[in-house]
């Protein structure tokens, strides 16, 4: 999971859509859970608000959220849409990966 391919270009729109859903399926298998997805406006002129939240599998989107994500687009980043997609996948396996292994916080 989250592993970058080298020949993958943060341009290459198809092949980071692809990366998108590839990862989606995959932080859900691996780690029984469902996520969810928003866009919303951020309250400035031109900037949308991406949000990925986990829940348990067996609870679906009725239960306790198990992490969260959210990022802005445009950013200081400089990437486009798709690649702002990937990335917040990748943060948020990082966050349900680091919640698992230290489910008391790091000490």
């Amino acid at each position: 999971m989250g592993s970058w391919k080298p020949s993958l270009k943060s341009n290459d729109k198809t092949g980071m859509l692809m990366a998108y859903t590839d990862e989606w399926k995959e932080i859900e298998a691996v780690y029984q859970v469902v996520l969810e997805m928003t866009m919303a406006p951020s309250g400035r002129k031109g900037i949308v608000r991406l949000a990925v939240t986990s829940y348990k599998a067996d609870e679906g989107h009725t239960g306790i959220p198990q992490a969260h994500y959210s990022c802005e687009f445009p950013s200081a980043a400089v990437e486009s849409f798709e690649a702002c997609l990937y990335r917040c996948l990748i943060k948020i396996e990082r966050i349900i990966r680091d919640k698992r292994a230290y489910p008391n916080g790091k000490g």
